[in-house]
């Protein structure tokens, strides 16, 4: 047999190309995951909000089963729109229903809630995956008693008017003679003409004053006060203001200053800055700076700020923007000039007010804040947005103000900052870092207004390699945030990462496999382990999908998900080769995916497969599956074994019952190594490898269990 001690030549997992994948892949986790966790004030979990002190938004798993909480926290204070009893008439009667709303009428909330009624209460509601093609619907499984939802429907454009009625009505009559329920949810411009097979009800959300009657109501609030609540509903208000207006009601506060504080993070008040007497182009562009840099350094803010000055405050210098700025933009004026009032007299005598000071008037914008972050003993000083919800609303304004000669300055502008050696905010560095993952987060909020904007001048060319490597993640962040945020992007993220993934281009693709390694496979586990292995096979060698399934397995593990998609596509792909003898380049393939998994280690050092193990013994069967076939694979056998021996050390780290997981796995190989020659030859090389390394007494448990005969 041969030693332990290596793979032969031409079977080296840590191959060169594969190391560069590796370090790419860990670079880009790293930079998201530390910006996050020193500078927005959580752990990776549920990402940044973009705002700097802002509430996490926790975003986990999207599809599979829902939990019990998680369906009683969306429904207790569910308000009925209109729409819903011919929605649920719809279900009942043929067992599908498909909602057309956009992004914010409550689809999501208002299938559930359809599903809960037509099971009446009992079973359960399982989101399926929004790339699940109706074909797929027609031919899976659905069990009697459980609803089933997919939530936004990737519409592929396959299939004609009359092939996707046929399929329509072969997924009605699957879900309608299994017992079941499903309700599709979709927007309005996925469907060019409405299938006749299946019901399509126009959802739209509830009234803001039926929303905010009935959570005041079930808050326990008397009539005075929920009329007094309702008389002073602000225009426009949207049904999620709404709802946080009742909380802060409910919690105690009095309508009138519940919807006075309200009225401090408004469109309106973002609305009635621009288009204040006086506004400046140069205020407009600082404002626009803190944008797409919120929670950046002062110096970082003003030097971004200056560069974007010459990109685009030139263009404005000679005349108006559309007749509604004033635009002085030389580079040295008077604050008086460039405020529209005298800043001198906030300064001792006004000695200073002649000469502009670029810090001083940024951050005298009301829309602005300060606010300290801590660093160990000192505390860094960062500029943001005083509400978090100017922000969206500021990218919104500045659609609806400006044209293509301001957007292609800003495109310029955040290109420079990307490639040029001299710009601010240079790689590496923590205002680097910063802008990245800034920069990333208004990108996405932008999307919310201008999609084409955001995808073909900044997402594909920088997925393409046009900028780079900092500019492919940059790509990759701002799927990421589409993903951990609440601004619903979720599924459009999925949507263009799929995309690239089936792309010619090799840059589309390498920038894909990038994607699916982070929260886009943590939001959509399923998708991305089909979309990953599809690169994996089609990659040449570079490694950076290999990498990428690697990184999305331990950062499952590290955030307690549940990582069996990927160890259940590994044992479905061994499966599929345990009859094959000899070797064939995917079997040699799937075999390095494998020990590549078994021997990744998570940002702590911490061997990730046998945390995963300790931590969820129940699931470890697929683990120690993987364990036993890679130690019997010939060519990848010492490195597996290697790895393995070296992990056990971390057994101490991991938990205080050592001696039960030693034994646990020990008797987990025993029993999947069933030749005998084998598993001799396996205690005799774990025997030698483990020789003096601790914990001894786990060690010892493990071989006793391997070795008994």
């Amino acid at each position: 047999m041969r030693s332990p001690e290596g793979p032969p030549p031409g079977e080296r997992v840590a191959e060169p190309t594969a190391a560069k994948a590796d370090e790419q892949v860990s670079a880009l986790h790293s930079t998201y995951t530390t910006v996050n966790q020193y500078l927005y004030g959580n752990v990776g979990r549920g990402g940044v909000t973009g705002v700097a002190g802002a509430a996490p938004v926790s975003q986990g798993r999207a599809t599979g089963p829902m939990r019990h909480e998680e369906i009683t926290l969306l429904l207790e204070r569910y308000a009925e729109p209109d729409a819903f009893a011919d929605a649920l008439a719809a279900l009942r009667a043929d067992h599908v229903v498909t909602l057309i709303g956009e992004s914010g009428t409550g689809r999501r909330s208002g299938a559930v809630a359809l599903l809960k009624k037509a099971i009446n209460g009992g079973g359960r509601v399982i989101v399926l995956s929004p790339d699940i093609t109706l074909d797929q619907l027609a031919d899976r499984r659905f069990d009697a008693g459980n609803g089933y939802v997919v939530l936004d429907r990737v519409y592929d454009g396959s299939l004609n008017d009359a092939q996707a009625d046929f399929a329509w009505r072969r997924v009605q009559e699957r879900v309608h003679d299994s017992g079941a329920h499903l309700v599709v949810t979709t927007r309005p411009r996925m469907e060019r003409a409405l299938p006749t097979s299946v019901g399509h009800v126009v959802w739209t959300a509830p009234s803001t004053e039926q929303v905010l009657r009935l959570r005041l109501r079930l808050g326990g609030c008397t009539e005075e006060t929920i009329a007094e609540a309702v008389k002073l509903i602000r225009l426009n208000c949207p049904v999620a203001k709404a709802a946080e207006v009742a909380d802060g009601i409910c919690a105690g506060g009095t309508p009138e200053e519940v919807w006075n504080d309200y009225d401090t993070g408004t469109h309106d008040t973002v609305r009635r800055w621009f288009h204040a007497s006086g506004r400046t182009m140069r205020e407009v562009l600082q404002v626009t700076t803190v944008a797409f840099a919120a929670g950046n350094g002062i110096r970082a803010c003003e030097e971004l700020f200056g560069l974007l000055d010459l990109h685009v405050g030139r263009q404005f210098a000679q005349g108006t923007a559309g007749g509604r700025f004033n635009t002085v933009s030389t580079p040295v004026a008077s604050a008086a000039g460039q405020k529209g009032k005298d800043l001198g007299g906030k300064r001792d005598g006004g000695a200073e007010a002649a000469l502009y000071d670029r810090r001083r008037a940024m951050l005298d914008i009301e829309l602005l804040a300060v606010r300290q972050v801590p660093m160990g003993a000192v505390a860094r000083e960062v500029v943001e947005f005083a509400t978090p919800s100017h922000r969206r609303w500021v990218f919104i304004e500045l659609c609806g103000l400006f044209g293509s000669d301001f957007w292609d300055g800003v495109q310029q502008w955040l290109s420079a900052v990307l490639s040029e050696p001299e710009a601010p905010c240079r790689p590496g560095t923590v205002a680097g870092d910063e802008f990245e993952v800034s920069m990333a987060a208004g990108l996405a909020m932008l999307a919310t207004k201008d999609f084409e904007e955001v995808v073909t001048n900044y997402l594909v060319p920088w997925a393409q390699g046009q900028a780079g490597r900092r500019g492919q993640a940059m790509a990759v962040y701002v799927l990421w945030y589409m993903c951990q945020s609440d601004l619903g992007l979720d599924t459009t993220a999925l949507d263009i990462a799929r995309g690239w993934a089936r792309s010619n281009s090799p840059e589309l693709r390498g920038t894909a496999a990038l994607a699916f390694s982070g929260w886009l496979g943590v939001r959509f586990p399923s998708d991305t382990v089909k979309w990953l292995w599809h690169l994996i096979a089609n990659e040449s060698g570079q490694g950076t999908a290999a990498a990428a399934l690697a990184k999305l397995f331990a950062l499952l593990v590290y955030h307690d998900e549940d990582p069996s998609r990927v160890l259940g596509l590994l044992t479905y792909r061994l499966g599929k080769h345990a009859a094959t003898s000899g070797r064939t380049p995917l079997k040699s393939l799937t075999y390095r995916v494998v020990v590549m998994i078994l021997c990744i280690r998570d940002a702590s050092g911490r061997p990730v497969a046998l945390r995963h193990f300790v931590l969820h013994p129940e699931r470890g069967g697929a683990l120690v599956d993987l364990w036993a076939q890679a130690f019997c694979y010939r060519p990848l056998r010492g490195l597996a074994l290697k790895a393995f021996a070296d992990h056990l050390t971390a057994l101490p780290t991991l938990t205080e019952a050592t001696v039960d997981m030693g034994r646990a796995l020990g008797r987990g190989l025993r029993d999947r190594v069933s030749d005998p020659r084998e598993r001799c030859a396996l205690c005799t090389d774990l025997t030698r490898l483990t020789s003096g390394k601790q914990p001894q007494d786990a060690i010892r448990a493990l071989l006793d269990e391997l070795c008994m005969k």
